[in-house]
């Protein structure tokens, strides 16, 4: 799934973010991949947890259970010249319709992530004039040569992600707010994809890392409570991070599987 010109669109409007998120809806509604249903979905995620990533960009999309009225992956971008206040603050210059239907969308999502990390894209998108040129922004930084944030030293801990659709923008959401509250500083790597580390309480580099379901992510904590931290992240990834999760169970080792075998013929 890639990103084209005819998936940008460029907006001089002053609104608020929920004709923000109509406009948004029209446009996937006219592509053909949501029916007009899904607005209600978007409208229903913002009240669940904001959709905003930081850096000027939101990447609002439906529930769960609506789900059904995605016809089609796809993925609309809106620049908002005005900018849309979003909540607690914060102010959505670039606006990202995400409907998908399975995890299509999650490499298009990373990769966004990963450039506008770079503070000085928000600023070039808000000053691009046509969809050509907020394209070739997206797509043409080499963000191979973005730094990334220093390794800390540390307590460290390995977790794997089985949220079926990985660490997209909800799961990452909770685990982020939860690390903002720990009195540490905290690093995420994906062990499997070999990015990071990045800031584990910057919303957008954990969407960026890109965490798939089996993926073995490793964070590293520095600071009073470490070790509790990383205990505390553990549990919550257990979890599901909100989501329903399927942990599989390891099988016994062989020497114990015998000697319970033993044990049930003895008492039985």
């Amino acid at each position: 799934m890639q990103l084209c010109e005819q998936d940008i669109f460029i907006s001089d409007e002053q609104i608020d973010k929920a004709t923000a998120l109509q406009r948004v809806s029209e446009k996937l509604v006219t592509a053909g991949n949501t029916t007009p249903e899904y607005l209600q979905g978007m409208l229903d995620r913002e009240a669940q947890i904001s959709t905003y990533l930081g850096n000027g960009i939101a990447i609002p999309h439906g529930t769960p259970e609506t789900r059904h009225a995605v016809l089609n992956t796809g993925v609309k971008v809106i620049i908002f010249r005005q900018g849309v206040a979003w909540g607690d603050d914060n102010i959505a210059h670039m606006v990202t319709g995400i409907a998908a239907r399975s995890n299509e969308h999650l490499e298009i999502l990373r990769q966004l992530t990963r450039v506008l990390s770079d503070d000085s894209v928000p600023q070039a998108l808000q000053k691009a004039k046509t969809p050509s040129e907020v394209l070739t922004i997206l797509t043409g930084t080499d963000t191979d040569n973005n730094p990334q944030e220093e390794g800390i030293a540390g307590e460290q801990a390995t977790f794997v992600i089985h949220n079926p659709h990985g660490l997209h923008a909800r799961p990452s959401a909770v685990l982020v707010k939860f690390i903002k509250q720990l009195d540490c500083a905290v690093t995420i790597e994906n062990l499997d994809n070999n990015t990071g580390p990045v800031d584990g309480k910057n919303l957008m580099k954990v969407v960026s890392l890109g965490a798939k379901n089996g993926h073995r992510m490793r964070f590293t904590a520095q600071g009073a409570d470490a070790q509790r931290a990383l205990h505390e992240i553990g549990q919550r990834i257990g979890q599901g991070l909100g989501e329903m999760v399927s942990v599989p169970v390891t099988p016994p080792p062989e020497a114990a599987r015998q000697k319970r075998s033993w044990l049930s013929r003895l008492f039985n």
